[in-house]
C-alpha cells in the first residue's frame, strides 16, 4: 500500500496556506523555520510532486498544490467533525448539522423546519448559510457544510455529489406597482428594461438570464434578497423571484408580478450532498424533516 501523508503534516501544509509564508506559519504553530520546512518536503517526498514554489513576496502553490489542497481541507474538515461528532455522543449531546438554501427555503419552509427538527434534537447545534447554490457548493466540497438546497440546470457539474429533486417552482417577474412597466404581458416588452438578478454563474438564475436574452437595458447583479427587493421597491428595475415568496415576504401593496405570457420556466430545487462523505444521524433527521415539508408545501401559491 503507497504510504499515506501524516496528520501533521496536512496541518503544517494547511498552516502555510493560511499564512501565505513557511516563517509566519512556523511562528503560528511554535515551530523554528528549518523544522517546518522539514515537515514541508516530507510532505512533498510522500505525495511525490513539489506543493509550493518560493517567491519574494511568500510562497505560492504549483497545480499539485492546488488540487491537494482541496482534498486536504475536506479531509481534515471531515476530521474535525468526526472528532465533533463523537465528543457529543460521550457528551449526551445531540450533534450538530449544517447547511445551506437559497431565499426560497427561508421565506417559505425554513421556520416549520427548525420548529419541527427541535422538537426532535432541541439540544442540537444547528447553523445554515444563505446563498446561491453556485456559492453552497465549494462549502460543500470541503465539508462546511453537510448538505445543500438550490436550483439546478446542466451547467452544475454533480458527479461528486447526490442530487435528490425535492420540488419545482414557478418563478414570476416583479416590479413595483409604480412601475412604467408593470402591465406587461410579454417579454418583448421589456427588453429595454434595467434589472437586478442574484448573482451566480449557474443554476436558474444563469439559466434564467439566457432565456430573457437579449437583454438591451442593464443588468445589477447582488446575492442579497433584500438589496434586489429594496431596489424593486424603490427605483425602477424588475427581478424575478420564486411565485412561491410573493406572500411571506408581504409586499403586496408595493410589489407586482407582472402578467407575462407565456410564463416564466420553472425551477427545479434538490438536494445536494458530497457522494463520498456519510452524513451524520443529525443530518439526516434535518434532511427528512425538510423532505416532508417541502412535500407539504404548495408551491404553486403566491
Amino acid at each position: 500500500m503507497q504510504k499515506l501523508p501524516k496528520l501533521r503534516q496536512l496541518k503544517a501544509f494547511q498552516e502555510i496556506i493560511r499564512c501565505g509564508s513557511i516563517r509566519s506559519a512556523a511562528k503560528s504553530l511554535g515551530q523554528s523555520q528549518p523544522a517546518l520546512t522539514r515537515t514541508l518536503r516530507e510532505l512533498e517526498a510522500t505525495l511525490g510532486t513539489a506543493l509550493v514554489t518560493r517567491g519574494a513576496h511568500g510562497i505560492s502553490l504549483t497545480e499539485s498544490g492546488k488540487a491537494f489542497a482541496v482534498r486536504m481541507h475536506f479531509i481534515l474538515e471531515e476530521l474535525k467533525r468526526a472528532q465533533e461528532e463523537l465528543s457529543h455522543l460521550n457528551a449526551h449531546s445531540q450533534g450538530k448539522v449544517a447547511f445551506g438554501f437559497s431565499s426560497l427555503i427561508a421565506f417559505t419552509v425554513l421556520p416549520g423546519v427548525i420548529r419541527d427538527f427541535r422538537m426532535r434534537r432541541p439540544l442540537a447545534g444547528i447553523s445554515f448559510k444563505e446563498a446561491q447554490l453556485s456559492n453552497l457548493i465549494p462549502a460543500l466540497r470541503e465539508g462546511q457544510l453537510d448538505f445543500a438546497i438550490g436550483s439546478l440546470n446542466e451547467d452544475i457539474p454533480l458527479s461528486e455529489f447526490i442530487e435528490e429533486p425535492l420540488f419545482t417552482a414557478p418563478f414570476s417577474i416583479i416590479a413595483s406597482k409604480d412601475h412604467p412597466l408593470a402591465n406587461c404581458t410579454s417579454i418583448d416588452e421589456l427588453r429595454h428594461a434595467a434589472w437586478f438578478l442574484p448573482e451566480t454563474s449557474m443554476g436558474y438564475y444563469k439559466e434564467l438570464e439566457n432565456y430573457l436574452w437579449p437583454i438591451e437595458g442593464s443588468i445589477l447583479h447582488s446575492d442579497s434578497i433584500s438589496s434586489i427587493l429594496s431596489l424593486v421597491t424603490k427605483i425602477d428595475v424588475l427581478s424575478a423571484i420564486a411565485t412561491a415568496m410573493l406572500h411571506p415576504l408581504g409586499l403586496g401593496d408595493t410589489i407586482v408580478a407582472l402578467p407575462i405570457k407565456p410564463e416564466l420556466p420553472s425551477a427545479t430545487y434538490s438536494l445536494i450532498y458530497p457522494r463520498k462523505a456519510p452524513l451524520t444521524e443529525t443530518a439526516r433527521l434535518m434532511i427528512d424533516t425538510i423532505r416532508r415539508h417541502c412535500r407539504k408545501h404548495n408551491w404553486n401559491k403566491p
